[in-house]
């Protein structure tokens, strides 16, 4: 659906109403909390700025078996958000980001949530937002690679309008939605008499902790989702090579007229050592009546050499902010991180036109330095692999990329 007013407007406008509301609530006094930003708090009234800054420097070459080889290098602001959270009461809540920049310049909202919760231990959201998938939905700030790679480029899981129920114990969740297009997705034509809708899709995730100890957890989820385009264009199942810059070298192209996925999850944390993996498949019912077949997964491990241990939020199901040991503003040197992650995205079930509906392979290595919590600076270097088998067009990717992030 379209955006009907400018990202920036609205944002100063959500940013008004909220100081207005704290500034109303006159009957206690005004709090303040340091949580990466000020976080304003009037008895159960709060508010607080949000935002988030990563820029990239990324170095790529480019190895073809047909056609012109070539490099490139470009410094780039990855993304810029900018937005506002909080609650009403311990029933209500609410929060709205925008991108000011994205992967290139585009401007467009991420989260826009409002949340009711009746208990503790469930609650209903609208909105725009993920639903499914741990990396996924787990923000950005505390994945540990600087990409989500390709599992969730084929997955194609992004932010989209939803009203979603949840409910939770102690080591457990359970989810189901039903979804729309994204907030920024152009509102179906209508041209004449002939209307047009939305791509519609439902879906669920389940998880459960059957480990969860000062320095041991484990946590193992499955979801599916099943999705209709409606009159939108046909799904396209493609992948980047593990970095947001440069061109995709393995795609279906526009073929899927409806999916069903399946996706099983885990991540086992063992004190300063993780081991995370996921694995997809995706049933396609294709626009010209074939029904084919494509499969993603990655495998990923990790070990702060510094002695921290992941945060995994077994109530959310989701990534947490990792705890620093010794941040630099205490007087220490902050955290160290390495790390290895195997990607595979599998589209050679998918006959036919486009020939790049091949299988994508990647090493990706990488180091993550954290100051303190919330400042983290990254390198990954990355090895892709595009075989196109049917036409022997074979693509070979070498990335190399650095990135000073900060939130707030």
């Amino acid at each position: 659906m379209m955006t009907k007013t400018s990202l920036a407007c609205g944002s100063a406008l959500g940013a008004l109403m909220a100081l207005a509301l704290v500034s109303g609530a006159s009957a206690q006094e005004t709090t303040t909390a340091w949580k990466g930003a000020p976080q304003f708090s009037n008895d159960t009234l709060t508010f607080k700025v949000r935002g988030r800054v990563y820029m990239d420097v990324v170095s790529q070459e480019v190895d073809r078996e047909t056609g012109a080889d070539f490099s490139s290098q470009v410094s780039r602001v990855r993304t810029a958000r900018l937005g506002v959270e909080g609650t009403w009461n311990q029933n209500w809540a609410y929060k709205a980001e925008a991108a000011i920049s994205s992967g290139g310049g585009t401007t467009q909202w991420e989260d826009v949530v409002l949340e009711y919760k009746p208990n503790d231990f469930s609650s209903i959201m609208v909105g725009n937002f993920k639903t499914v998938s741990l990396e996924n939905i787990s923000s950005s700030r505390y994945i540990t690679f600087m990409e989500r790679g390709p599992f969730n480029d084929i997955i194609d899981a992004g932010r989209v309008m939803n009203i979603s129920g949840k409910m939770n114990g102690e080591n457990w969740t359970v989810q189901a939605a039903i979804s729309g297009d994204s907030i920024n997705a152009a509102d179906p034509t209508v041209t004449g008499t002939a209307g047009g809708s939305d791509q519609v899709s439902i879906n669920a995730r389940a998880t459960w902790a059957p480990i969860v100890t000062d320095t041991q957890t484990l946590h193992l989820g499955i979801w599916g989702r099943q999705r209709d385009r409606s009159d939108q264009a046909g799904f396209n199942y493609q992948v980047r090579n593990n970095t947001n810059y440069g061109a995709r070298y393995t795609s279906s192209g526009a073929i899927g007229d409806n999916d069903t996925m399946i996706g099983l999850e885990g991540l086992f944390i063992n004190g300063p050592f993780s081991v995370q993996a996921e694995w997809a498949n995706i049933d396609i019912d294709r626009t010209n009546g074939l029904t084919e077949t494509a499969q993603a997964y990655y495998v990923a491990a990790s070990w702060f050499v510094t002695g921290e241990k992941r945060n995994m939020d077994v109530k959310k199901g989701e990534l947490g902010r990792t705890k620093i040991l010794a941040p630099m503003t205490a007087g220490g040197f902050g955290a160290f991180e390495l790390a290895a992650r195997y990607d595979s995205a599998d589209l050679t079930d998918i006959t036919g036109a486009p020939t790049t509906a091949g299988e994508y392979t990647a090493w990706t290595l990488g180091a993550n330095w954290y100051p303190f919590p919330y400042v983290r600076f990254m390198a990954n270097y990355t090895r892709s692999t595009n075989d196109n088998f049917s036409v022997g067009s074979d693509v070979d990717v070498d990335t190399l990329q650095f990135r000073a992030q900060f939130d707030f």
